[in-house]
């Protein structure tokens, strides 16, 4: 999983900055830099001197890169979702627990993707929703389940985990534990989402849960 976070965020790296001015005013006047989850949401997180995040303004390289950013994509499909929904940016930032970047400690992964309208943002994140639960394409010792969200309305959570017993039993060696925690929402045009992850043990849904609340009563503040 961190192998697919980290490849979420470099395939944003070659595109360029996001036009955020989609049907909805609200959402085109927030600050970029407050589009993503910031200190106030997640408390001891500091941005990843590695893993910067970047913007994209093109659905044709947003969906060339799909391979990389998402579970499974079926790209034809994602094509019709994403253009019916009017997509008009993504963008993706990362931050890290602790005082000193290692590769191996907590990070928070934060996303949004704008669309032309509300409806449009409600079939990204079902489209979302959706390969977020899909096994590995190929063999990975990876267990899913969904888990409710509160205070968030129409908020969907996923959690995926390996753990080194899951690991040794597929017999996936090379595979890395880890702990996923996704959580997306809705708000006017955008869809936003948030992953913790980290090794197992170290990230709770508790902790998960907090950090989306945060992020989201700040996106929807007067």
């Amino acid at each position: 999983m961190l192998r697919f976070a980290i490849s979420l965020l470099l395939a944003f790296t070659v595109v360029a900055p996001v036009a955020c001015s989609g049907g909805d005013d609200e959402a085109a006047a927030v600050p970029l830099s407050q589009r993503f989850v910031t200190a106030e949401d997640a408390p001891g997180t500091t941005p990843d001197p590695v893993e910067e995040g970047e913007t994209a303004a093109d659905l044709d390289e947003f969906i060339a890169t799909s391979s990389e950013r998402f579970i499974d994509p079926d790209t034809e499909e994602m094509n019709t979702v994403f253009q019916e929904a009017g997509f008009t940016g993504a963008g993706v930032d990362v931050r890290f627990f602790g005082e000193k970047h290692n590769g191996h400690a907590p990070h928070v992964f934060s996303t949004f993707i704008e669309l032309e309208s509300e409806d449009g943002a409600i079939s990204a994140l079902d489209w979302l929703e959706t390969d977020s639960m899909k096994p590995c394409p190929m063999s990975c010792a990876v267990r899913i389940s969904s888990f409710d969200v509160a205070e968030i309305e129409g908020a969907r959570g996923v959690h995926r985990i390996s753990t080194a017993e899951d690991i040794e039993a597929a017999g996936t060696e090379e595979q890395q534990p880890s702990d996923n925690y996704w959580v997306g929402f809705t708000e006017g045009s955008s869809v936003y989402t948030v992953e913790l992850q980290g090794p197992p043990g170290s990230v709770t849904e508790e902790e998960a849960q907090t950090i989306a609340r945060a992020y989201y009563d700040r996106l929807t503040a007067e």
